[in-house]
């Protein structure tokens, strides 16, 4: 089997949105793995990856229509990933940590999204560390895999802001992950539940999402190409525990996301390189535009 390098990567590409607390995106990025062979272990050793990603959206409200806010988002993550070679429960074991970057800027044009004028704001997001994360090769080609990660509440966050990349609480996340790759063709789905926990300063708790992200790619001469998507949905209510001091005494609506996309990723020595555009073409109580991801990955040992 030909040497696979792990691009699993977390990178914050939304913005201030008002499907959850508002002020803060969701923690995992929607796409972030898409183009990746989800459930495949690269072989042992150290892996080393970088994205970069342009986000430019504008919040919509439940019917899809814009409420007069709009985000840019500029962001970097690295990734270390550790691969042991060691077996667990059957399954080859693997972790990794993520520190993302984020600038970010928002003008609000309508009372609706909060205070008017331009805000902007740079720093770290919440870091995650996934210690658990485990493949099963079942053969002539599947795989299937799971995890769970945790992001650290120690991002940029600042009680009272109008925006924030960090969440300031707590999220657990685990994730199961099916790939099909055989004779060039690399058909893969992520699914992942975020658990998230209460802000401990305004006793908001956003209600817990799903995500799933899908790729279907084939290598043509070289080049891995094909279609991607992603699919998002807050699947619990938001809780206000802050009282009429916080938001009004009011929780967000839930969100909703569907978008598409077209990937093309290429090896250039050790290194590979996958860049990727998605469109949002659904999207409900949360952000609702164009993303452009960039990522590069490499062994180091």
């Amino acid at each position: 089997m030909r040497r696979l390098v792990l691009v699993v990567g977390m990178v914050v590409v939304g913005a201030a949105a008002q499907a959850r607390e508002p002020g803060i995106a969701p923690q995992f990025p929607p796409g972030q793995t898409l183009g990746l062979a989800n459930a495949v272990s690269p072989p042992p050793g150290l892996y080393l990856m970088n994205r970069l990603a342009w986000y430019d959206a504008e919040l919509r409200d439940n019917d899809g229509r814009a409420l007069g806010q709009h985000a840019t988002v500029r962001s970097e993550a690295i990734q270390l990933t550790w691969v042991p070679g060691v077996k667990l429960l059957g399954a080859d074991y693997k972790a990794f940590v993520n520190l993302p970057l984020v600038d970010m800027t928002v003008t609000r044009t309508s009372p609706a999204t909060g205070r008017p004028g331009r805000y902007h704001t740079s720093g770290m997001a919440d870091p995650k560390v996934q210690p658990l994360d485990l493949s099963w090769s079942l053969g002539d080609g599947w795989y299937a895999a799971t995890g769970v990660g945790v992001y650290l509440p120690i991002g940029t966050y600042h009680t009272g802001a109008d925006i924030n990349i960090g969440q300031h609480f707590w999220t657990v996340e685990p994730s199961v992950a099916v790939t099909w790759l055989k004779d060039g063709w690399n058909a893969s789905l992520h699914a992942l539940y975020d658990i998230n926990s209460q802000n401990k300063d305004n006793h908001y708790r956003s209600g817990d999402q799903m995500f799933l992200n899908a790729t279907l790619t084939h290598n043509v001469g070289g080049w891995d190409l094909g279609p991607v998507g992603y699919y998002q949905k807050q699947v619990t209510e938001d809780v206000n525990n802050g009282g009429r001091s916080v938001f009004r005494g009011t929780t967000a609506s839930p969100r909703e996301q569907v978008a598409a996309g077209l990937l093309a990723s290429h090896a250039l020595g050790p290194a590979k390189v996958t860049a990727f555009v998605t469109r949002d073409i659904e999207a409900r109580n949360t952000l609702g535009g164009d993303k452009l991801w960039l990522n590069v990955s490499l062994p180091l040992q």
